[in-house]
C-alpha cells in the first residue's frame, strides 16, 4: 500500500505553521496525510511533498521583528522557486486559516483522487458535528469506486480512439 500523501508546511518564524499543523492534524482522519512542519530546505520530505503550504505574512507581529519575519519569508519563497518546487500561500486568521488550508488541500486532493475527495474537504469547522476530512492512501486498482473506474475508462478509450 502505498505512503499517504506528504503535505509541508513552510513559515517564517511567527506566521503560525505549528498551529496550522495541529489544527490540521485535529481535522484530517489519522493516517490520511504526513503532516511537516517547517522541515528546513532542501528536504526529503519537502522533494516528495504532494502539497507544500506557505504561511502568509497576514498574521500580527510585533514591529521589531517584521523586518526579520520578511527576510525570512523571502529566504523561503526563493529556496523554493530555485528548488523548482510550487506551493501555494495560505492566509487568514484562525478557523479562516484552516478553511483555506483545507480548500488548497481539497484541491490537490481532487485533482489526484477526484471522487474519493469530492466532499471530503468542504470546510465547515464551525459545525460541532465535523466529518474527518480524508485523503485515500491507496490508488485506483484498490478503490473500486464505479464512478472514477468509469471516467478513467472512458478517457483512455477516447484517448485510444482519437489517435488512430
Amino acid at each position: 500500500m502505498p505512503l499517504p500523501p506528504t503535505i509541508v508546511l513552510l513559515g517564517a518564524p511567527g506566521t503560525g505553521a505549528q498551529a496550522l499543523r495541529d489544527a490540521l492534524h485535529a481535522q484530517l482522519a489519522p493516517g490520511s496525510a504526513q503532516i511537516l512542519c517547517n522541515p528546513g530546505l532542501p528536504s526529503e520530505g519537502v522533494v516528495d511533498a504532494s502539497l507544500i503550504l506557505l504561511m502568509g505574512l497576514d498574521l500580527p507581529c510585533p514591529t521589531s521583528e517584521r523586518a526579520a519575519q520578511e527576510a525570512a519569508d523571502a529566504r523561503l519563497r526563493a529556496d523554493l522557486t530555485q528548488v523548482g518546487m510550487g506551493y501555494r500561500v495560505v492566509y487568514g486568521h484562525g478557523e479562516q486559516r484552516i478553511a483555506n488550508a483545507l480548500n488548497a488541500i481539497k484541491n490537490i486532493a481532487s485533482s489526484t483522487y477526484p471522487s474519493s475527495a469530492r466532499g471530503n474537504f468542504d470546510s465547515d469547522s464551525g459545525s460541532s458535528t465535523r466529518t474527518a476530512a480524508r485523503l485515500r492512501a491507496w490508488n485506483c486498482e484498490k478503490c473500486s469506486d464505479p464512478e472514477c473506474e468509469h471516467r478513467l475508462f472512458t478517457a483512455l478509450m477516447g484517448r485510444d480512439t482519437g489517435s488512430t
